[in-house]
């Protein structure tokens, strides 16, 4: 009953860390910030804005039951990088508007990311898949990001 007690601590923790980092980067995002995005020339392959909060929920939701599954078995290192990552890069291109910085700040998230999958994989392997969506994603956004900074 105890480690039951304890795996569900640990997984609401991490659920808590990583939507945290969604809760908190998603207030750089207002109302004049998002003015401004409206007025960027964007890819025809960017999502309208609803699709956003629902994929980074659910690669929230993976990224967590991700690190449950290796915890204290794999270095958290490079997983708490990646989240800190995700949140400078909103702040970098929402909030500070700094579109060229955000693409740094991402091809800094996909390393990340990427560590974090090969760590993960090396502990347990449906841990390390769990990441890969993380990844993809960053490379949609990164693309997006390019868009925006050399069209703008």
């Amino acid at each position: 009953m105890k480690n039951i007690k304890q795996n569900a601590m640990r997984l609401f923790f991490l659920l808590f860390l990583t939507n945290g980092v969604g809760y908190v980067g998603s207030a750089f995002m207002t109302q004049d910030t998002m003015n401004w995005y409206d007025t960027l020339s964007q890819s025809a392959l960017t999502p309208p804005d609803f699709v956003f909060p629902i994929v980074w929920t659910c690669l929230f939701f993976m990224m967590a039951i991700s690190a449950f599954l290796v915890w204290n078995k794999a270095s958290p290192r490079y997983f708490v990088m990646q989240l800190a990552m995700n949140l400078a890069w909103t702040f970098t291109f929402f909030y500070l508007r700094e579109v060229v910085v955000a693409c740094f700040v991402i091809l800094a998230l996909l390393y990340c990311v990427f560590r974090t999958i090969l760590d993960f994989y090396r502990v347990n392997r449906v841990s390390g898949w769990l990441m890969v969506p993380t990844f993809v994603w960053s490379l949609f956004a990164l693309y997006l990001n390019v868009y925006v900074a050399m069209y703008n």
